[in-house]
Parts: structure tokens; sequence; C-alpha cells
């Protein structure tokens, strides 16, 4: 069972999250891998497995949309051979417009995520 000390953790880092795509919010969509680097500079370490658990709860609640390996038009199961990453890997974020109206207050407080 979580402590609340780390359930407030998560739900600061969620925030964290949909603050950091906001300033990449024109682009088409932010590498998972620049993602973590800029939560990183920021001194908000996360592992890649914490990260795509927050993305993917995000992505629930239709502040994110995640686009997965098998999601990009390169990926091809003929491939597999070679080192790539899994078809579920989760390769791509982007801001949506709900989470913009999160972040900016101008929808219900999610309780899960803290700015």
């Amino acid at each position: 069972m979580m402590t609340e000390i780390e359930q407030a953790r998560h739900v600061r880092e969620r925030g964290d999250i949909l603050r950091t795509l906001k300033e990449d919010y024109l682009a088409d969509m932010t590498s998972v891998e620049s993602l973590a680097r800029a939560l990183d500079a920021q001194g908000i370490s996360l592992s890649p497995e914490g990260l795509v658990f927050h993305l993917i709860y995000l992505e629930q609640q239709g502040y994110v949309r995640i686009w997965r390996m098998r999601d990009l038009p390169q990926y091809r199961t003929d491939r597999r051979g070679r080192r790539i990453a899994k078809p579920d890997a989760v390769m791509f974020t982007k801001l949506q417009p709900k989470g913009l109206q999160l972040i900016d207050g101008q929808i219900p407080v999610d309780p899960l995520v803290a700015f």
C-alpha cells in the first residue's frame, strides 16, 4: 500500500509531466526520451517505468495522447531480430486540449494531478 507521501509525489509528478508537455504544445509530438530529459533537467527524476505509468493514466483521462511503437508507420513485425523497442513501448506523447484546460484551471480539478 502506498503511503500518503508516495501518493502526493505521484500526484505532483503527473502535474510536472503536463506542465513540461505544455512547453512543447505546438509540436506534433514529443518523444518520451526527450520528455524524460526535460523532467530530469528540472530535477524531476522518474524511472522509465514510472514515466510510462503516469503517461498511461494521463492518456486514460484524455489529458495526453501516447503513441506506442506499434502505432508508428515504420514499425514492422518482420524486424524482430534487430534491437528495436517492443510493440507496446510508449515512444511519443502529446498534450491534448483537455490537459491544457486542466493546467489552466478551465476544467474541474483532478485529485490525482497537482500543479
